[in-house]
């Protein structure tokens, strides 16, 4: 049976210009958190949505019909307005475990075929399987996704990755996947023993240091204490 096209992204594939940011983001008790931002790219809004009332958008979030595949899957959603340049509808989901996750995501299937976690003693792989750079609908008819960003953040160390990008502050890698580069597969491993600390050599100098100032002061105030017993015993 034909895949459906996952309801919420039509509005911005009528193009073919849907933009993706697909976040992942682990605690230290392996639950997930999937949050995913959809909008157009800005060629679509300049030449479809200019002139179109941000109401006439969010009137369409707001049909029931449409939101019921996130509804029926216990996401919550929002349309974000404000503080960004087009409208962007955000979908989030907590799972209690990476199998979990895997398991029961919709949007498996939406830009990859598959999303796949497997363990190895105390080391845990995150992989996809196949990008799809388009989507059918039961009709036949096919969008493209222009832009995928996907994101993983972990509070581990984490032993290897293929990522584009790396923020060591949030410890948060990021694969950009586009029409150039829609072969490439996202893989990440990570040892759930190791918790991630940012600029750990830093902390480590920082201590050491600070270690040094409390003997050096440490030992002046035995050297002036046994100077004033010296000077006593002198008097």
């Amino acid at each position: 049976m034909k895949k459906k096209l996952l309801i919420l992204i039509v509005p911005f594939l009528l193009t073919g210009c849907a933009a993706v940011n697909y976040d992942l983001e682990i605690n230290s008790d392996l639950e997930v958190e999937e949050i995913v931002s959809i909008t157009g790219t800005t060629e679509y809004f300049n030449n479809f949505y200019k002139n179109l009332p941000i109401t006439i958008v969010r009137e369409f979030y707001e049909d029931e019909e449409r939101m019921k595949p996130l509804k029926d899957n216990n996401y919550s959603y929002e349309l974000v307005t404000e503080n960004v340049n087009y409208p962007t509808l955000v979908a989030r989901k907590k799972y209690t475990s990476l199998s979990e996750y895997t398991n029961n995501t919709i949007f498996k299937g939406q830009s990859f075929e598959n999303i796949v976690t497997s363990v190895d003693g105390d080391l845990v792989t995150i992989q996809t399987v196949n990008f799809l750079p388009y989507l059918e609908d039961e009709d036949d008819a096919r969008y493209s996704i222009s832009n995928v960003d996907f994101t993983i953040k972990v509070p581990f160390v984490v032993t290897s990755n293929n990522a584009d990008s790396y923020d060591p502050k949030t410890n948060t890698y990021t694969w950009t996947i586009n029409e150039d580069t829609k072969e490439k597969q996202i893989t990440l491993t990570f040892d759930k023993t190791r918790t991630y600390v940012y600029n750990l050599a830093m902390y480590i100098s920082i201590f050491i240091l600070c270690l040094l100032v409390a003997i050096l002061i440490f030992v002046g105030v035995k050297m002036v204490k046994k100077n004033k017993v010296n000077n006593k015993i002198r008097g």
